[in-house]
């Protein structure tokens, strides 16, 4: 039965993402429209953009390994990258952005044998990165106030940021474990209110490994402008006028909308949003879907890439425990 609804739900994703497209591309623009910007591509800025991938790889997997590090887990950097190629290849199917997460928690218990120990760990990676990509966008959002002005979506991207860390602070002051554990609680809720304690316990660590922290952090800086960077360059590939520090503002807030759980890995919302965005600067609705479709066939890429690493995995011999 779980099964069966877990397919009726894919499914109904999976439509709706394709009605949105349809609706697009019927009412916006057209698979013609959309092959003759392509055609018009500059291959050395595309190729460029592509190559921005594998320092991008090498600094997740470095990232990841140095808060693996600090909880006391030794991982392997190459089975870190493969491990993040493999998320991407399920990225491509699962709801939202950060689908392939799951892989990454499950792949990373193998060593800390703990799947709340290393769901702390992705999570704080992926936090990290979100923070400061968010934090980016603030900052740019400053010196482009007309752009604010214009696209009302902006300010409800960033209030949307400002709630989700606002949310975060609360879960790890003091005065949250306290009213927790002070529930009466019985039965499964007792373990999941323990589950939940363990986690935030397990983040808070990095509290005494403040080197491994910022290092882990620093990275994460590097890796954000990596990824603005990499956008920009598919601009100048496609011809887009548009200013490098408004991809800081616009990037972020496309990122935030994929993670709606909706569609199949904000196939649809994506090309919706840019389409939406781009007429802030006069750019067609076909330039707008075929800026985001060059991104999917990258990731599809390297999707493609991680489901061979997958399919030649070779079965964990580790049973990671669940606390």
């Amino acid at each position: 039965m779980a099964n069966k609804k877990s397919t009726a739900l894919l499914l109904l994703k999976l439509a709706i993402s394709l009605s949105i497209l349809v609706l697009i591309l019927t009412t916006q623009t057209s698979l013609r429209e959309i092959g003759n910007v392509l055609r018009s591509v500059n291959l050395y800025w595309l190729v460029l953009a592509l190559s921005l991938h594998a320092f991008g790889l090498f600094a997740s997997a470095y990232r990841w390994q140095i808060l693996a590090r600090a909880q006391g887990d030794e991982v392997p950097l190459v089975f870190l990258a493969k491990s993040y190629l493999v998320a991407q290849f399920f990225n491509n199917f699962l709801p939202t952005r950060f689908g392939g997460d799951i892989v990454r928690i499950w792949d990373g218990s193998r060593y800390s044998k703990s799947l709340v120990k290393s769901s702390a760990i992705v999570l704080v990676d992926r936090f990290t990165g979100i923070i400061v990509l968010f934090l980016m966008a603030v900052v740019a959002s400053l010196f482009r106030l007309d752009m604010a002005r214009q696209i009302p979506v902006v300010w409800i991207s960033l209030l949307l940021g400002l709630l989700g860390l606002f949310l975060i602070t609360v879960f790890f002051l003091p005065v949250f474990a306290r009213r927790l554990g002070s529930l009466r609680l019985k039965g499964l809720l007792d373990r999941l209110r323990g589950k939940i304690l363990l986690f935030r316990e397990t983040i808070l660590h990095y509290r005494t490994q403040k080197r491994a922290f910022l290092r882990a952090t620093f990275w994460a800086v590097l890796l954000q402008l990596n990824v603005i960077l990499y956008y920009f360059l598919i601009g100048l590939a496609l011809h887009l006028n548009i200013q490098f520090i408004d991809y800081f503002i616009f990037i972020p807030i496309v990122l935030v909308i994929q993670i709606i759980p909706i569609t199949i890995n904000g196939l649809g919302l994506r090309e919706g949003s840019y389409i939406e965005i781009f007429k802030f600067y006069g750019i067609s609705p076909q330039a707008a879907v075929s800026f985001s479709l060059v991104d999917v066939g990258f990731n599809l890429v390297l999707g493609l890439i991680g489901g061979i690493i997958y399919v030649s995995r070779k079965k964990p011999p580790l049973n990671p425990r669940g606390d």
